[in-house]
């Protein structure tokens, strides 16, 4: 055969359609259940065996008269009816009671693929009572099992975390993608992260927003014999590895006093949020007219702020502030101009009280045709600006030119009123 023609057969060869491999199905190889099983449904811990291995579950039911810190876990009910009759703007507004489903995860560590979820706490409202189900991972051989059983692939939840939104969410996505091929797709129902929620609303007004810290300052709950939640990974360990569930229990214990936290601090922030001014200090309402406004809903915000500023006396500058932009969004010039002047007499931070001046300064030369007090609030701030020593001085110098700027053209503009 001619080199031509091996080479024209080969060709050939190449055009051929390889043989198509059919993929074989991973059969699953469901492990055996621990040694140490009759142990820990001894000690109350219910065993569960479905097709992946074994899982064991710890489940509570709380009547609504139950209290937790100050508050009856029954208002939960009212809190989620508040968000019902709600325009639906703001993050917390989830309006059936029914989907709300608190969530909490305990974990042998921070973050990583090595790191794995054993204990998943999920609170819900079942029946006209309050139901703790604590799912408890039998080893990692059974975490299929254990990922399985919660659940949440299941649609027709909104998820409510203290946190979750960076931590326990993400990792609960992260172990599911490693057992993906046995089990559901995960879905992504809707969130909401209560720590988000407190920081805006206390934002300036707490030292930490550790749940701990919120459960002892807004809650009214201080827990005793509390098992810390750094030594959680440590017990878990240990329960494995010895079979016994004594301390095992008291993470359980801390669990469950997260989730009851959960529900309580729904409530409370809906109460803030939504009831009016029941904080003794105006901080917390003024963040919540920022907060009503930075999501658009400007009719909201203004009647929080509108609210500080005539219910307090003291610390109201920041609300006078906000609500200087507001005022002047809605053509009420005089009002703006003097809920800013409110604002600068006050104590504002550096930054915040040179806005003011600069938003007096426009309003006098746009709107009010003031350019005698347009002049002298741009001379105001180019004299405060030499003694700011927080600014940087990059901020400074774009400070003094904008100011400088703005002042020459004042002093054009009188010019030709006095020549005309």
């Amino acid at each position: 055969m001619s080199y031509e023609n091996k080479l024209m057969q080969m060709k050939k060869m190449l055009k051929k359609k390889a043989p198509e491999t059919q993929a074989r199905e991973t059969a699953f190889q469901k492990p055996d259940a621990p040694e140490y099983a009759g142990r820990w449904q001894e000690a109350g811990l219910e065993r569960i065996d479905n097709q992946f291995g074994t899982v064991f579950l710890r489940t509570v039911r709380y009547s609504p008269e139950t209290v937790h810190g100050t508050s009856p876990l029954g208002e939960l009910e009212e809190a989620a009816g508040v968000w019902a009759g709600s325009d639906g703007i703001h993050p917390f507004a989830e309006g059936d009671v029914r989907r709300l489903l608190f969530f909490d995860t305990e974990t042998t560590g921070l973050k990583g693929t090595g790191s794995l979820i054993f204990m998943a706490g999920l609170l819900s409202v079942r029946d006209g009572e309050f139901v703790l189900d604590q799912y408890v991972l039998a080893g990692p051989a059974h975490e299929t099992a254990f990922l399985y059983e919660t659940g949440l692939w299941k649609p027709g939840f909104t998820v409510v975390t203290y946190n979750g939104k960076s931590f326990d969410w993400p990792q609960l996505k992260t172990r599911w993608t490693m057992c993906r091929e046995h089990l559901p797709k995960l879905g992504d129902p809707d969130h909401i992260d209560l720590l988000q929620g407190t920081r805006r609303i206390w934002k300036g007004g707490l030292k930490s927003f550790s749940l701990k810290s919120i459960e002892e300052e807004i809650l009214g709950f201080r827990r005793e014999d509390d098992i810390p939640g750094f030594l959680a990974p440590i017990i878990y360990t240990d329960a494995v590895k010895s079979g016994s569930p004594d301390l095992l229990l008291g993470v359980l214990r801390h669990n469950e006093w997260d989730l009851l936290s959960l529900v309580t601090l729904f409530v409370r922030l809906t109460s803030l949020l939504m009831k009016g001014n029941e904080e003794p200090t105006p901080l917390p309402h003024t963040n919540i007219g920022k907060w009503f406004g930075d999501l658009k809903a400007y009719g909201r915000s203004r009647e929080v702020l509108e609210e500080v500023t005539d219910l307090f006396f003291d610390e109201t500058d920041e609300a006078h502030y906000h609500l200087g932009f507001l005022l002047k969004r809605e053509g009420r010039y005089p009002d703006a101009e003097e809920a800013f002047e409110h604002a600068f007499s006050g104590k504002l931070d550096e930054s915040m009280s040179l806005k003011a001046l600069e938003e007096i300064a426009k309003l006098n030369e746009h709107r009010l045709g003031n350019l005698v007090k347009a002049e002298i609030n741009c001379l105001r701030a180019i004299g405060l600006l030499e003694g700011m020593d927080r600014l940087k001085p990059k901020q400074k110098q774009r400070w003094k030119a904008a100011f400088e700027k703005r002042l020459s053209r004042i002093r054009s503009k009188r010019e030709k009123q006095s020549g005309s």
